[in-house]
């Protein structure tokens, strides 16, 4: 498995668990607004040794409680169920990060047991998805993958990152009625610092008022509105 960074201890990225989190390396799509374009990109200068990493994890077992496998896109790791069969062996509750953009392979990690939770990005309606993610994933994807984990009953979250020209209320409308109900959906503030398309770096984010507007819409679909970043 290609490893671009570690975050030995977050106390965010697992709900209610101290974790550690692994940055996988690269992904297959090119969304303009990506705050990791160095992952994204294969630009983060020397991978990190799997097994240096599984060592630190087996040390830190003491002190942690699960393991968030981020990126970039970890299902385009091809050893990434070796990889997560190990973390699961020592014990630790494993998070995936994922764009749901390869349901066959999230179904296979679900069918073996592997994930205990998911967090998947949704990145604007179905109208914009071929422009939010560089013409690379179709909406109908994200919808069988959302299918796969309402289905197995696993806990999940969605979630959207509210980039003005490409989320606005409209959108936030159509993602729910499109998926149906969730448990919990996480909007998320859009941070222009350092993007992949470069063009994005511009753009400003939307005030706290707008997030207010979008919780209170949501919430009529969704159980659980969470608002991040603001």
């Amino acid at each position: 498995m290609r490893i671009g960074g570690v975050v030995p201890l977050s106390l965010i990225d697992y709900p209610g668990m101290p974790c550690t989190v692994v940055f996988t390396m690269g992904c297959n799509l090119r969304c303009p607004f990506c705050h990791n374009p160095g992952l994204v990109l294969d630009q983060v200068g020397s991978e990190i040794d799997r097994e240096a990493v599984l060592k630190s994890l087996r040390q830190g077992r003491s002190k942690l409680n699960a393991v968030c496998i981020s990126g970039g896109e970890p299902t385009i790791q091809p050893d990434l169920a070796a990889f997560i069969w190990e973390v699961k062996y020592m014990g630790y509750k494993v998070k995936l990060d994922t764009n749901g953009s390869r349901p066959k392979v999230l179904q296979g990690l679900l069918d073996e047991g592997l994930l205990d939770y998911v967090a998947m990005d949704i990145k604007s309606s179905p109208a914009k998805y071929g422009e939010a993610t560089g013409g690379l994933m179709d909406f109908a994807a994200a919808i069988q993958s959302v299918a796969l984990l309402r289905a197995r009953h696993i806990s999940f979250e969605l979630r959207t990152t509210a980039v003005p020209g490409l989320v606005n209320l409209e959108d936030l409308e159509s993602i729910a009625q499109r998926l149906g109900p969730v448990p919990r959906f996480a909007l998320q503030q859009f941070r222009p610092k350092e993007t992949l398309d470069p063009a994005f770096s511009a753009v400003v984010p939307y005030p706290a008022v707008w997030f207010e507007k979008a919780r209170f819409m949501l919430q009529a679909w969704v159980q659980d509105v969470v608002i991040r970043g603001i």
